[in-house]
This record gives structure tokens, sequence and C-alpha cells, in this order.
């Protein structure tokens, strides 16, 4: 299955020492231009640049559909909306995002949402991980925004109550 992801996931995952992670679950994972740009050009020096720029099992891929981009990017940042684009374009089985705006609008396209949560609780189901709240813990520590009921509901689905 095809995945688009946005910046924010790639980020959040090399900050914490996990982008191996998405590696794990994901088989082929995607990216536009302008996520590319941020986090390895932007982002030169910082958590996930080399990551990124080395990783073979990313693609980066160009959006066709430039009206799509401009017409999302009028709600949304660049790199959401070419995330969103993409996906649509590639017909892509899942897109990563975590800001709510971007997933609302990416719901509306018709496309299949996750957010980085959902996804360690996935990689903790196929084994890939053996526990979700230190990797949540690490997050926010990195300043990765997630209310305390986010937070609980995330533990209370991994079923690692404290």
């Amino acid at each position: 299955m095809n995945t688009v992801c946005d910046s924010s996931t790639l980020i959040a995952l090399a900050k914490i020492g996990h982008l191996n992670i998405l590696k794990k679950i994901v088989k082929n994972l995607i990216i536009p231009p302008s996520v590319y740009e941020e986090v390895v050009i932007k982002g030169a020096g910082k958590s996930g640049s080399a990551e990124i720029r080395k990783a073979k099992w990313i693609e980066k891929k160009e959006v066709s559909d430039r009206e799509l981009v401009v017409r999302l990017n009028t709600i949304l940042h660049y790199g959401e909306s070419e995330a969103i684009a993409l996906a649509k374009e590639i017909k892509a089985g899942l897109i990563i995002l975590d800001d709510d705006k971007a997933r609302k609008v990416a719901i509306s396209e018709g496309l299949r949402v996750t957010g980085l949560l959902i996804l360690l609780i996935w990689a903790k189901e196929k084994g890939a991980i053996k526990e979700v709240k230190p990797l949540i813990d690490k997050l926010r520590q990195e300043r990765f925004f997630m209310s305390e009921e986010l937070y609980q509901s995330v533990i209370q689905e991994a079923e690692e109550w404290i």
C-alpha cells in the first residue's frame, strides 16, 4: 500500500530516534517535494534531515495537480496541501497527517487518514515496537502537542495503563 506523509510525523519520529518505525510498518512511503524541502533542505542539520536524505525507502514524487495544491493552500500549509494532492493522485491507501484541519480536508477529499499516535499503536500491534507509552513520553518531551485526554486515550488504546 502506498502511504503519503507530511513533515510533522517524519520530524517527530526523527527527534525521538525512531524514524525506522515507518520503514517497518509502511511498505511504500512517498513524500511530495515540499515535505522533502522542509525536512531535508530547510531543516539541514536538524532532526530527520540526514536520515530522510539517505533513506532509500522514502520516495520523493512530484505532484501533477497544481490547481488542487493551490486550492488547498488557501486553508492549509503548503506541505499538507501537496501531501493531500499527491495522495489523491497516486490513490494512496493512507495519508499520515497530524494537523486537525489537514485531516478533515483529507477526509473530505476521500482519503484514508491517520496520525502519528495511531501509527504508533499499529506499530505495536504489528510487533514493530514493544511499547507506545515510552515513545509518546519522548514525543511530549520534544514538544509534540497532545492533550492529557489524548495521551490517556492512546495509552488505554495501546493497553498500557499507568
